[in-house]
C-alpha cells in the first residue's frame, strides 16, 4: 500500500498503557484510508496559501497599473525581484502607495518660497565679485531695484540649475 503506516501489526503492550490511544482513537489511528483524505486536503491547503501569498505579492503591481502610473513597470520587475530579495518588494510597494503628484507639488511649493523674498527683512543687494582686470577698471553700477522674482511654475520644469542673483556670462 501506498501510506501503510505500520509494517506489520503491534502487539498489544507494545505502546505506554497512560499514553496508548484506544477504542475508535487506535482504528481511526491505524487506518490508512485517513492519509487518503488529508493528504488532497493538505495539498489544497498549500495551494490555496501559495495562491494567497501570490495575490498578496502582487499588490504593488496591481496598485501602479490601477492609478496608471508611468512607474508601473518599475514597480512590475521591483515586485518580481521581491521574490528573491524581500526589501526589493518593500520598495515597490511604496513607490506604488506614495502619492507623486502631491511629492512634487510640495517640493515645487518650498522651491517657491525659497526664491521669493521675506517681506519682512530687507536683504542687502549681492556685492558683485568679479576679477580686476588689468586692462581698464570696471566702473561700480548703481544697485538694482528690488527685482520681484519671475513667477514659478507649479511644475518641476520651471526651476532652473542657475541661481537667480547670478547671471550667466555672456
Amino acid at each position: 500500500m501506498l501510506f501503510h503506516v505500520y509494517a506489520d501489526p503491534k502487539p498489544e503492550g507494545y505502546f505506554d498503557p497512560t499514553t496508548e490511544p484506544f477504542g475508535i482513537y487506535r482504528q481511526i489511528l491505524d487506518a490508512d484510508w485517513l492519509l487518503y483524505i488529508l493528504l488532497p486536503l493538505l495539498l489544497a491547503i498549500v495551494v490555496g496559501v501559495l495562491m494567497l501569498a501570490w495575490r498578496v505579492h502582487e499588490i504593488p503591481a496591481h496598485k501602479a497599473d490601477h492609478k496608471k502610473m508611468r512607474q508601473a513597470e518599475l514597480v512590475s520587475a521591483l515586485t518580481l525581484l521581491g521574490l528573491l530579495e524581500h526589501w526589493v518588494w518593500a520598495v515597490a510597494l511604496f513607490i506604488a502607495y506614495m502619492d507623486w503628484q502631491a511629492t512634487e507639488d510640495w517640493l515645487v511649493r518650498i522651491l517657491s518660497r525659497s526664491r521669493q523674498p521675506d517681506s519682512g527683512t530687507v536683504a542687502a543687494p549681492p556685492t558683485p565679485t568679479f576679477a580686476a582686470s588689468p586692462v581698464a577698471p570696471m566702473a561700480a553700477s548703481p544697485a538694482p531695484a528690488t527685482a520681484q522674482p519671475a513667477p514659478v511654475e507649479p511644475t518641476m520644469q520651471g526651476i532652473s540649475a542657475t541661481a537667480p542673483d547670478k547671471e550667466p556670462k555672456a
